[in-house]
C-alpha cells in the first residue's frame, strides 16, 4: 500500500512541476521586463560599418515616348515595443500619428508604399511589446491615413497572438483598406496565386511576395500555410532553406505577368550591419528566379544596398535592387544603429510599346528615431519620449538655430554621427539630398 501511495505521490509531483514549469515559461514568454527595447546579447559589441563597394547605378534611358512611370516608396520594420504604445496612447485612444510627425508626405508622394509590420494587431485590452508583440488597431488605420497601400506580415513576429491572432490581424488590416502579403488565414487563401499579390499602378503590374526566417519559437505545424517561413527547420537551427517552395511561388509569380516583382525577406543576423552568407545566396537565387526588387528586415539595423545586372532563368537581362535591411523604421531599441533608418522612393518605368519595364531611379532619406530620455542626449524632460526625425532637417534645424529645447549638443552629435553611418553603410550617393 506504501508502495501504491509513494508512486501516486511522485506522479502527482511530477504533474505540478510540470505545470508549473509551463506556467513560468508562460509568464517568461508573454512579460515585457523593459518596454524600451529588445534585450541584445551580453558582452555583445556592434560590428564595424561596412564600407559598401560602389553598386552601378540603373543604366540612365532615355525616357520612352510611350510610358508608363510609377514611385515605390519602402521603409523598414514598425517593431512596436510597449513604449510606442505608451506613446502614443491618450485620452480619446491610441495615435501613433504624433510619433511620425510630419513625415507622412514621404508616403503620401509615392504612388504605391509598403511597410513591415512586425507586430500583430490585438483585440485587447492588454497590449505588449517584446517578446510577443500585440498592439491596437488604431496603428492600422494610421498606416492607411498616412498613405501606405501594403502591409508586409511576413516576420518573426507574425504568430505573436498565435493562430486567431495571426487571422484577425489580416481582417484588421483589411477593414482599414490595406493589402497585406506574407499571412493567410486559409490553405485556400495561401494557395490562391502561390501567396502573391498583384497590384497595378499608373499602368504597370507589381507581384509582391513575402518570406520570413521564423516564428518566434511558436510551432504552425497543422496550419503552415499562415505565413510564409522560409526555413524548414524554423523551430531549431534555421539552416535548411525551403528552395522548392519559393521557386513554385516565385514562378506563380512569373505566370501572372507583371512588369516588377518585388520580394520581401525577413532574414539575416540581428545587429549586423552586413548581410551573412545565407542572405547573399538567397538574393543570388531570388534574382535568378526574377525577382527584381528584393527589400530585406530583421537585422534591426541598416544593411547595404546593390545594383545588379543579372539574367534570370527566363532570359532577361535587367539592373536589380536589393537592399539587404532597411533596420528598424520606428522602435524603442538602444543597441546600436537601431535607432537608424531611411525611406526608399523607387522609380519605375514601362516602355508600352515593347512592354520592357525597369528600375530608372533610387533615393532614399535617411531617418532617426529619437528617445529623448537617453542620457548622452542631456534633454530636459518633455512632454514626450519618442519620435522619427528626417536626419537632414533636424540637423539643418540645429544650425539654423542652435538649441532649442529639444535639440541639445549631445543630440545633435548623434545626430550627426547617424547621418555619417547611414551614409557609410548606404551609400552617400543615394541620399536624396545629397
Amino acid at each position: 500500500m506504501k508502495k501504491v501511495l509513494h508512486g501516486l505521490l511522485t506522479i502527482i509531483i511530477v504533474v505540478l512541476a510540470g505545470t508549473l514549469g509551463y506556467m513560468v515559461w508562460q509568464n517568461i514568454r508573454t512579460m515585457d521586463p523593459n518596454a524600451n527595447a529588445t534585450p541584445t546579447p551580453d558582452n555583445w559589441t556592434p560590428p564595424p560599418l561596412v564600407t559598401p563597394v560602389p553598386a552601378p547605378t540603373p543604366t540612365p534611358r532615355q525616357r520612352a515616348e510611350n510610358a508608363a512611370v510609377m514611385t515605390l516608396g519602402v521603409v523598414g520594420d514598425l517593431v512596436m515595443h510597449s513604449g510606442l504604445n505608451q506613446e502614443a496612447m491618450g485620452p480619446d485612444g491610441y495615435a501613433y500619428g504624433k510619433i511620425f510627425g510630419n513625415l507622412a508626405p514621404y508616403f503620401q508622394e509615392v504612388d504605391f508604399a509598403v511597410a513591415t509590420m512586425e507586430t500583430t494587431l490585438s483585440a485587447g485590452p492588454e497590449y505588449s511589446g517584446y517578446p510577443e508583440f500585440k498592439t491596437p488597431d488604431a496603428l492600422a488605420s494610421y498606416l492607411r491615413d498616412a498613405g501606405f497601400d501594403l502591409i508586409n506580415t511576413a516576420t518573426d513576429h507574425a504568430m505573436d497572438s498565435y493562430k486567431g491572432g495571426a487571422e484577425r490581424t489580416i481582417s484588421v488590416l483589411e477593414n482599414a483598406g490595406l493589402q497585406h502579403v506574407g499571412t493567410y488565414r486559409s490553405a485556400a487563401e495561401r494557395n490562391e496565386q502561390n501567396g502573391v499579390v498583384l497590384a497595378e499602378v499608373n499602368g504597370i503590374k507589381i507581384a509582391f511576395l513575402a518570406y520570413t526566417l521564423g516564428t518566434n519559437g511558436i510551432p504552425i505545424d497543422g496550419f503552415d500555410h499562415i505565413t510564409n517561413v522560409f526555413f524548414t527547420d524554423y523551430l531549431t537551427k534555421q539552416s535548411e532553406i525551403d528552395y522548392d517552395k519559393i521557386q513554385a511561388d516565385m514562378e506563380a509569380a512569373n505566370a501572372l505577368e507583371p512588369d516588377i516583382i518585388v520580394t520581401f525577406m525577413h532574414w539575416g543576423n540581428e545587429y549586423h550591419t552586413e548581410p551573412v552568407a545565407y542572405q547573399k545566396e538567397l538574393a543570388d537565387f531570388l534574382f535568378d528566379e526574377g525577382a527584381d526588387i528584393i527589400i530585406g528586415g530583421h537585422p534591426h539595423v541598416p544593411e547595404p544596398m546593390e545594383f545588379r545586372s543579372v539574367t534570370d532563368k527566363y532570359g532577361r537581362e535587367k539592373t536589380r535592387l536589393v537592399a539587404y535591411s532597411l533596420g528598424n523604421f520606428i522602435s524603442c531599441q538602444e543597441a546600436p544603429y537601431s535607432n537608424l533608418t531611411a525611406t526608399l522612393r523607387i522609380e519605375i518605368e514601362k516602355n508600352l510599346d515593347t512592354g520592357e519595364a525597369y528600375l530608372t531611379d533610387i533615393k532614399y532619406a535617411p531617418l532617426f528615431m529619437v528617445d529623448l530620455l537617453r542620457e548622452e542626449y542631456g534633454v530636459p524632460e518633455q512632454d514626450w519620449r519618442y519620435r522619427l526625425w528626417d536626419l537632414h532637417a533636424a540637423i539643418a534645424s540645429y544650425e539654423a538655430d542652435g538649441y532649442d529645447g529639444y535639440i541639445t549638443p549631445g543630440l545633435y552629435e548623434a545626430l550627426t554621427d547617424g547621418l555619417d553611418a547611414i551614409h557609410a553603410i548606404l551609400g552617400p550617393g543615394y541620399d536624396m539630398f545629397n
